[in-house]
């Protein structure tokens, strides 16, 4: 993972998200930022995120997740951002809301495709 992804045109970003008061790993959030797939040279970036069950409910995730989109929001070719939600995982749905995304009738493996088009 830290030698980043095989595929040039494709950049993994990773981030351990720690505590503030004692320091914690409580968890994750990831994005692969690649180009869309519409062929116009812009790039989307597909976000995830997992706290770690002890610190879950916290707004840990919401705060990250949000950090996330802003952090891409930045990048000028962004163009998007997505993440795909179980529909019986309503925290992750809240999360997905809180960071601006949402829900499209596409599905992939099982989830549902949310999405965020960034304005330029």
């Amino acid at each position: 993972m830290t030698a980043g992804s095989p595929d040039p045109a494709v950049s993994w970003c990773n981030w351990v998200l720690r505590l503030r008061d004692d320091g914690c790993l409580a968890g994750t959030v990831q994005a692969t930022v690649g180009p869309a797939d519409d062929g116009s040279g812009a790039l989307v970036a597909e976000i995830a995120w997992v706290v770690g069950t002890p610190w879950q409910g916290r707004g840990i995730a919401v705060e990250a997740a949000r950090g996330l989109v802003e952090w891409l929001a930045g990048q000028p070719a962004v163009r998007g951002v997505i993440a795909h939600v179980h529909p019986d995982h309503r925290a992750s749905a809240a999360v997905a809301t809180a960071a601006g995304l949402t829900p499209t009738d596409e599905w992939q493996d099982g989830e549902v495709k949310w999405q965020r088009v960034l304005a330029r």
